[in-house]
C-alpha cells in the first residue's frame, strides 16, 4: 500500500478540489431529486415534455395557462420554480440591447425578418412572459406590494416580446407599465 506523501501537495489546491466536488455532488442530488419528481408523475416546469417547445417556453407557457386558469397560486410558483435558470441571461441580453440602444422590436404587424428576430429571443421573451404571469398573479391574490416590485422588474425587460394567438406581438413590459402604474394610485 502506497502513502501519499501531503507535503508534495498544495493544501489550498486540495481543498479548493474538495469544495468543487462537494458542489458538483450537491448539483447532481438536485438534479435527481428533480428526476425522481417526473417519475413519481410530478411534472418539472423547467423541462419541457413537448418536442416542439424549448424549456424556457415550455416554463413561461405553463405558467401562463395557469393564470389563465385562475390557477394564481401555482402560477406563482411555476414561475419561481425556474426563474433562477433564466432570469441572469435574459437581464444579460436586454443590457446588451441597451447598451447598443437597439430599437425594441414591433408590437401588432411585423415582417417575417422581424417574426425571425423576435423568436430569436427566446430566453428575453420567455422571462418577460413569466414576470408578467407573476405579477398578474400577484395582483389577483392581493398581494399588492409584491406584485409592485414584479411590476417594476418586468418593466426593464423592453424587448421582451409576447405572441398572441389571435396573430400579433404584445409587450409584457409596457402591460406591466401600464397595470404597475393604477397600483401606485
Amino acid at each position: 500500500m502506497q502513502h501519499l506523501d501531503y507535503g508534495k501537495y498544495n493544501m489550498k489546491a486540495v481543498s479548493t478540489i474538495s469544495k468543487i466536488i462537494v458542489l458538483t455532488g450537491s448539483l447532481l442530488l438536485i438534479q435527481f431529486q428533480a428526476m425522481a419528481q417526473d417519475m413519481e408523475g410530478g411534472s418539472n416546469p423547467c423541462i419541457s415534455t413537448d418536442a416542439n417547445l424549448g424549456d424556457s417556453a415550455y416554463w413561461s407557457n405553463a405558467s401562463l395557462e395557469l393564470y389563465s386558469q385562475k390557477n394564481y397560486k401555482e402560477a406563482i410558483e411555476t414561475v419561481d420554480a425556474c426563474f433562477n435558470q433564466w432570469v441572469s441571461g435574459a437581464i444579460k441580453l436586454q443590457r446588451t440591447f441597451n447598451n447598443e440602444k437597439a430599437e425594441a422590436p414591433p408590437l401588432g404587424k411585423f415582417t417575417v425578418n422581424e417574426k425571425k428576430r423576435i423568436h430569436d429571443n427566446y430566453l428575453l421573451n420567455d422571462v418577460s412572459l413569466a414576470l408578467w404571469v407573476k405579477a398578474r398573479s400577484l395582483e389577483e391574490t392581493n398581494e399588492i406590494e409584491l406584485a409592485k416590485k414584479m411590476y417594476a422588474n418586468c418593466i426593464f425587460l423592453t424587448h421582451g416580446r409576447a405572441w398572441d394567438p389571435k396573430g400579433w406581438f404584445w409587450s409584457p413590459a409596457a402591460d406591466c407599465a401600464k397595470r404597475g402604474r393604477k397600483l401606485l394610485k
